[in-house]
């Protein structure tokens, strides 16, 4: 275990930097995938900031997001309000440990109260995160009784574990990527998901763990927005 804790340490330390130094990303905006495109703004709130859409027809449905280790939601700005552009309401925790998924259910309980003239009295819900966010999403969908989880490259090693399964009914994806040496499917993380869900797909993406904090996301970013159309656009 000597070589692992060795490899924990020096990674965590290269993911703090990385997001540490990511937080004036822009937006690229696009990604969406569907008919409608919505414009969006950027609003804070205690441990939350929210991504909100506007202009599209109808109730929106929420994706509540986790950061990695280290990260905040502006690292993610340009991935999430992609995805916001897709007619979703973005809830993204404002901390940097997310695995308990406890951060994750305040920040979407919040955004149902704060928006519930465009969410409705029972938006449909999907959560996700990066890195321990990704792991925690498990977590997070347990504790919202979530419809659904996007789990991006999700750490459930080192930095945070899943604690139960999540209900059978709740559709689940862990995205992947090659190039990614922190958290990469094998050995582990693969069959972490899949043990922990029922309806489970994985996609395997090009890009570094580091991928999803630049502009939209890369090709980590599309496979994310591939599922946030499929289950959470109207």
């Amino acid at each position: 275990m000597k070589f692992h804790k060795q490899v924990l340490v020096s990674g965590i330390a290269v993911l703090a930097g990385v997001f540490a130094s990511s937080g004036t990303l822009a937006s690229s905006g696009g990604g969406g995938g569907g008919s409608t495109t919505c414009s969006v703004d950027r609003e804070s709130a205690l441990g939350s900031v929210f991504y909100v859409p506007s202009g599209g027809s109808g109730t929106y449905n929420i994706l509540g997001w986790g950061n990695g280790t280290g990260g905040t939601s502006s690292t993610y700005r340009g991935l999430l309000e992609s995805v916001a552009e897709q007619c979703i309401l973005v809830a993204a925790a404002t901390t940097a440990n997310s695995g308990t998924g406890s951060e994750v259910e305040d920040s979407v309980e919040s955004a149902k109260s704060r928006y519930s003239s465009i969410v409705g009295a029972n938006p449909k819900v999907c959560t996700s995160g990066h890195s321990q966010g990704g792991g925690g999403s498990f977590n997070a969908a347990n504790r919202l009784d979530a419809d659904c989880v996007i789990a991006v490259q999700p750490d459930t090693v080192y930095t945070t574990s899943i604690f139960n399964p999540v209900a059978s009914n709740v559709d689940v994806v862990c995205i992947f990527s090659t190039g990614d040496t922190l958290a990469p499917a094998l050995p582990f993380n693969s069959g972490n998901c899949r043990r922990n869900a029922t309806n489970y797909t994985e996609e395997l993406t090009s890009g570094s763990h580091f991928t999803p904090t630049t502009g939209d996301g890369g090709a980590v970013g599309d496979a994310m927005r591939e599922y946030t159309q499929r289950w959470l656009a109207n």
